[in-house]
C-alpha cells in the first residue's frame, strides 16, 4: 500500500515538473543590459539568437540600442528534428543578410554548414533550417540606395483621419492632447457606393443631421454634417459605425498652424532654417524676462521692428575712464547708433535684431526669441573702441543683473583689464558669448577667454567661411553668411541729421555669435540658468560637422536650437521601404539609420514597387507625431530605376494630429 502511495506521489511530481519546465522553457528570457560597444548584431551573436527575435520580444523597430537598456534575450532550444534547405550564395550576400532572411543566426548556419569563418563565396551551397524560413529564397529581392534630405522647413501635411482595422497597428500618427481635436458639432460620412441616395436622405431625418458640405466619389458619398446640441459625438459615432452602409465616419478634426512667424522677409532667412528654429519655436519662443545685453555700436531706438523688445540703454563711448573700473562712468543714457549709410549702417542693430526682433507682426524679420528683454550698451564706433569701455559695458551688464553678454567685437590681443571683468561677469552666472573674429586666423578676444562661449562662422551650406577665425578656443559655430548669401535683420543708419530705420544683409561671425545668445536666451527661458549648463546644453547637443570629434575649424558643431531645447543631440533618421495600403505604409524591408551624411543603402526589399520612407524619431516613442522628421517617397519601380533615390524629410509641426498612417511591421 505504501509503495503504491510512493508510486503515485512520485508520478505526480514527475509530471508537475514536466509541466513546469515544458512552460518555463517556452518562455525563458535572459535579462541583459546593454554595455559600451554593443550592438544587436553583437548581441544575437553571443546569445545566438536572430535579430529579429531580439526585436520583437523587446518591441524595438530599428537597430538602435542605448547603453544602460534592458533587453531581454529568448532562450532559444536546439530542435534535432529542424529540416534544411539548399541555399546558393548570390552576389552581395553575407551571412549576415542570410541569417536575417531565414530568421536564424550566424553561429547556427556556420554550425550547420562546419564554417570557422564569416568569409562565403558566389555560388557556394549552405544548407540553411527550413522550419524557420520565410520562402524569401524563392522571392525576387530588391536593393536601393539614396540620400535623406533633412529640412528644418516645417511641413504642413495634411492628414486625413480614417480608422483601419489593423492587427497590429505599430506607430500611428498621435493626436496633440493639449489642443481641441475636432469641431463638437459635426461628424464626416463616408456612405458605401451601395447606399442609395434615398437611404441617406433617411437616416438624415431620422437623425436630425444637417449636410454642411458634401464630395461625391466614385467609390462612395461623403457628406460634412451638424448634428443636433443634444448628441454626444463620440456615442453617435459608435452608432453609425454599425451600420452596414457606411464605410467609415470620424469627427471634423481641427489642423492647427505651426510657429511659423509672419514676418514679411522671414523667407529671406535661410540661417534660421539651418539652426532649427521652426521645430524649436514649437517648444518656447522666449519669456520677456529674459535679459540679454548687447555690447556693440549701439541701437537704432526707434526700430519699428526692434523697440518694443528694447530696454532704455547706456553709451560708454567717448566717456571719463572711471577708477576704480567697476565704480565705471556712463558717458550718456543715449546708446544710438549715429553710423552713417556710407560706413556700413548700424552694427549694433543688426545684432539686436537676430536674438530679438518684434516676430510674428506682419512686417519686417523675424527673431530668435519673440519675448525677450534688450539691453543695449554702446561701448564702439563703427572705427572700434577701447578695452575700457568694453570692461565698463560688461561691469554695467552685471549690476543689470543681464542674464546674457553678446559680444560681436573682438582684438587679437589679449587685455588683463576685460579678462578681469569677464571673470566678473561669469562668477555672477552671466553667459558670455562672443565672435571668434573675421581675420581667417586665430582666435580673438574676448572670445578666447574660457569663460565665454567662443562662436564661429558657417554658410548656408554649413560650410565654414573663409574669414571665420579658428583654434582651439572655438565652441560652436553658426550661421554668419559666405559672400552673396549674408543674414538678414534689423538695420538702420544716421544721415543728414535722421535716424532711418531699415533692413539689410550682413556677413560675419558678429552675424554668428548672436544666434547663440538667442538660443541661450531660449534656454533661459526655459529653465537652462547660469554659464555651464548652458555650454553643456550647447555644446552636447550641437550637430557635428567634423569627424564626431571637436576641431578647430567648427568646435563642437553647429548650434541646434531644437536639440538643445529638448537636451539631446538629434540622431539620424532611419530608412525603411514599404508598401502602403489605404492608410497603412507596411514595411517590406530592414529598418536602417541614415549615414551622417544621409546616405543610406536598404536590402532585402521584397517588393517590386515601393516607396521608401524616412522617419527621425525625435522622442523615442516609437509613434511618428508633431516634433519628429518624416518624409516618403513616391512609388519606385525597382526594376527599371536604379537612380540614385532621394527622400526630403521634413518637421512636423506641433499641430493637432490624427491616424494619417498606421505602420506595419510585417
Amino acid at each position: 500500500m505504501k509503495k503504491k502511495i510512493y508510486k503515485n506521489i512520485l508520478l505526480f511530481i514527475t509530471i508537475f515538473l514536466l509541466i513546469i519546465i515544458s512552460i518555463s522553457v517556452a518562455n525563458e528570457y535572459i535579462e541583459y543590459s546593454v554595455k559600451p560597444g554593443d550592438s544587436l548584431y553583437k548581441i544575437s551573436q553571443i546569445y545566438d539568437v536572430p535579430i529579429i527575435e531580439l526585436r520583437k520580444t523587446n518591441n524595438i523597430w530599428t537597430d538602435t540600442i542605448f547603453i544602460g537598456q534592458s533587453l531581454l534575450i529568448p532562450v532559444i532550444h536546439e530542435d534535432n528534428n529542424d529540416k534544411y534547405v539548399s541555399y546558393t550564395v548570390k552576389p552581395g550576400d553575407s551571412l549576415y543578410l542570410i541569417s536575417r532572411r531565414y530568421n536564424t543566426t550566424i553561429n547556427r548556419i556556420k554550425n550547420i554548414n562546419n564554417l570557422s569563418g564569416n568569409i562565403i563565396f558566389i555560388g557556394q551551397t549552405l544548407l540553411v533550417p527550413e522550419s524557420v524560413s520565410d520562402d524569401t529564397n524563392n522571392k525576387q529581392l530588391y536593393s536601393v540606395s539614396g540620400r535623406v534630405d533633412i529640412s528644418n522647413r516645417t511641413h504642413n501635411h495634411t492628414f486625413s483621419s480614417q480608422e483601419n482595422k489593423v492587427t497590429n497597428p505599430v506607430l500611428p500618427l498621435k493626436k496633440n492632447e493639449f489642443t481641441a481635436n475636432y469641431r463638437e458639432n459635426q461628424i464626416i460620412i463616408k456612405y458605401k457606393p451601395v447606399f442609395e441616395l434615398q437611404d441617406v436622405n433617411e437616416l438624415e431625418k431620422a437623425n436630425n443631421l444637417v449636410a454642411l458640405d458634401n464630395i461625391e466619389t466614385k467609390k462612395g458619398r461623403i457628406v460634412n454634417y451638424e448634428i443636433p446640441e443634444e448628441e454626444d459625438l463620440l456615442e453617435l459615432i459608435d452608432e453609425y459605425k454599425s451600420l452596414d452602409g457606411i464605410e467609415w465616419v470620424e469627427p471634423n478634426y481641427i489642423f492647427y498652424p505651426a510657429s511659423i512667424p509672419s514676418d514679411e522677409y522671414y523667407n529671406r532667412q535661410w540661417n534660421f532654417i539651418n539652426i532649427n528654429m521652426e521645430a524649436a519655436w514649437d517648444v518656447t519662443k522666449g519669456n520677456e524676462n529674459v535679459v540679454v545685453a548687447v555690447l556693440d555700436t549701439g541701437i537704432i531706438p526707434e526700430h519699428p521692428d526692434l523697440k518694443d523688445n528694447l530696454l532704455p540703454g547706456v553709451n560708454f563711448v567717448g566717456g571719463n575712464n572711471s577708477y576704480p573700473i567697476e565704480n565705471y562712468s556712463i558717458t550718456d543714457t543715449d546708446p544710438t547708433d549715429y553710423t552713417t549709410f556710407a560706413e556700413g549702417g548700424s552694427h549694433g542693430t543688426h545684432v539686436a535684431g537676430i536674438i530679438g526682433a518684434l516676430t510674428n507682426n506682419n512686417i519686417g524679420v523675424a527673431g530668435i526669441n519673440w519675448d525677450v528683454n534688450i539691453l543695449p550698451v554702446k561701448v564702439l564706433n563703427r572705427s572700434g573702441g577701447s578695452s575700457w569701455d568694453v570692461a565698463e559695458g560688461i561691469y554695467y551688464a552685471i549690476d543689470k543683473n543681464v542674464d546674457i553678454i553678446n559680444m560681436s567685437l573682438g582684438s587679437n590681443h589679449k587685455s588683463y583689464l576685460q579678462e578681469d571683468a569677464i571673470k566678473e561677469a561669469y562668477n555672477n552666472e552671466i553667459t558670455i558669448i562672443a565672435a571668434t573674429g573675421n581675420e581667417g586666423s586665430s582666435v580673438y578676444y574676448p572670445a578666447a577667454f574660457p569663460e565665454t562661449i567662443a562662436v564661429g562662422a558657417v554658410d548656408s551650406n554649413n560650410d565654414k567661411t573663409s574669414y571665420s577665425n579658428y583654434g582651439p578656443e572655438v565652441d560652436l559655430v553658426a550661421p554668419g553668411g559666405g559672400y552673396g548669401e549674408g543674414i538678414y535683420s534689423t538695420w538702420g543708419y544716421y544721415e543728414n541729421e535722421n535716424l532711418y530705420s531699415s533692413y539689410n544683409y550682413m556677413i560675419g561671425t558678429s552675424m554668428a555669435a548672436p544666434h547663440v545668445s538667442g538660443i541661450a536666451a531660449l534656454l533661459t527661458a526655459n529653465g537652462i540658468i547660469g554659464p555651464e549648463k548652458i555650454r553643456e546644453r550647447l555644446i552636447n547637443t550641437s550637430i557635428d560637422l567634423g569627424n564626431n570629434v571637436k576641431d578647430d575649424n567648427h568646435g563642437y558643431g553647429l548650434v541646434d536650437a531644437y536639440g538643445a531645447l529638448l537636451g539631446k543631440k538629434i540622431a539620424s533618421p532611419v530608412v525603411f521601404a514599404a508598401s502602403i495600403k489605404d492608410n497603412n505604409i507596411i514595411i517590406k524591408s530592414e529598418i536602417k539609420e541614415s549615414s551622417k551624411d544621409g546616405s543610406f543603402k536598404l536590402n532585402q526589399i521584397e517588393n517590386n514597387n515601393c516607396y521608401l520612407v524616412a522617419w527621425r524619431d525625435i522622442n523615442n516613442n516609437n509613434i511618428i507625431d508633431a516634433g519628429d522628421y518624416f518624409g516618403i517617397s513616391g512609388a519606385i519601380d525597382f526594376n527599371n530605376n536604379t537612380n540614385l533615390q532621394v527622400i526630403k524629410a521634413n518637421y512636423i509641426s506641433d499641430i493637432s494630429l490624427n491616424t494619417s498612417y498606421n505602420i506595419i511591421n510585417n
